[in-house]
């Protein structure tokens, strides 16, 4: 091969070698700023009348089987 292409060649093998970096350390990065899973799900039911009604009747369970306190 003449001297350029060796050198040429040499080059890209060098640049793809940093790319591989750059590219996992994007990957880390965005994996980073990903919001937890809690957050992505929060307001999923919101104006839900169905949810409503399931989390009313779980308050009306717990308030049945809660011992009543002595004032």
């Amino acid at each position: 091969m003449q001297p350029a292409i060796v050198d040429l060649a040499e080059r890209v093998t060098v640049l793809e070698k940093e790319l591989r970096k750059v590219q996992t350390a994007l990957k880390v990065a965005t994996k980073a700023i990903q919001a937890p899973w809690w957050e992505e799900q929060a307001g999923q039911f919101k104006n839900d009348p169905l949810f409503d009604r399931i989390v009313a009747a779980g308050q009306a369970y717990r308030r049945a089987h809660t011992p009543r306190t002595r004032k």
